[in-house]
């Protein structure tokens, strides 16, 4: 007999596959306008979460807004970025309106911020192979710039190489939050600042990463070591790639409970407005 916490879970699943589904429909219609593309995601996402009833969402996308009716922000959102040709050009943020109940610190499930990352994914897939087929189209009738359908999609993409210095630094970055031991080091959540973010970085940058510990002295030693030897290791292969010499490739910045609570230095960017903090991984999460 099923007991009624996993026959939550499991019900939890559905609601996530279901979403999932209506969704992948949606980007089934070729040449949606941006409003219709981010409209009716919105209309879709809190069928998905937990909490549907208190469950806001809005869009921000090249310097214009989607939101459903009702959104506000809170001290409960995530969020999770649009990439189009590896650049980050916007983000889905969900607000939940009110404190129903928290688990490990978050009133989020682990599984609803993978699937914001994988609906963020389909969405930047969607307008990257709208806007290539443009391209195509450019290029087959001469031209450089082409606007069609009326669909606001008729942007072409920049045929330049793309960015691999922001993409592979990005990697490293989430495999490096997802290697990390938390509980040897007392860590509480891993963020993602800077160029790489912001994908604006070039061969000489470094990552940096914001990490929310309760370390103790010989943990944060630890810590602090195992970052250095990656560091370290990641500069050499910087090296390796672009002929750029640097002392090491991660600029580790550490954050307090104290921290936090009096939004001191770098903490003022988890939950910022303007030029967020992204967040890697929580404890709790795998």
């Amino acid at each position: 007999m099923i007991d009624n916490l996993v026959l939550q879970r499991l019900k939890e699943r559905e609601k996530e596959l279901n979403t999932l589904y209506r969704i992948n429909e949606l980007l089934s219609v070729r040449d949606l306008s941006l409003d219709a593309l981010f409209n009716g995601i919105i209309e879709l996402i809190p069928g998905g979460w937990q909490y549907g009833a208190i469950c806001e969402v809005k869009f921000l996308f090249e310097n214009h807004g989607w939101s459903s009716e009702d959104f506000r922000e809170t001290e409960w959102m995530q969020r999770a970025d649009i990439v189009i040709d590896n650049n980050i050009s916007g983000e889905i943020i969900i607000s939940y309106l009110q404190l129903i109940r928290e688990f490990n610190g978050s009133q989020f499930l682990p599984e609803e911020q993978k699937l914001l990352n994988t609906i963020a994914d389909k969405v930047g897939n969607y307008i990257f192979h709208q806007r290539l087929r443009n391209s195509l189209k450019a290029l087959e009738a001469g031209k450089e710039n082409e606007s069609e359908n009326g669909n606001g999609n008729g942007q072409v993409l920049s045929l330049a190489g793309s960015d691999q210095h922001w993409k592979w630094r990005f990697r490293m970055a989430e495999r490096i939050s997802q290697l990390m031991d938390f509980t040897k080091f007392g860590v509480s959540e891993v963020y993602l600042i800077g160029s790489v973010k912001n994908a604006t970085e070039g061969p000489s940058s470094d990552i940096d990463l914001l990490v929310h510990h309760r370390a103790n002295g010989q943990q944060l030693n630890c810590l602090k070591s195992w970052i250095e030897g990656w560091s370290l290791c990641l500069a050499e292969e910087n090296y390796q790639h672009t002929g750029y010499l640097t002392g090491g490739l991660i600029d580790l910045h550490l954050l307090t409970d104290e921290d936090i609570k009096a939004q001191t230095s770098f903490a003022v960017m988890i939950g910022a407005v303007d030029d967020p903090a992204r967040l890697l991984r929580r404890e709790g999460e795998d």
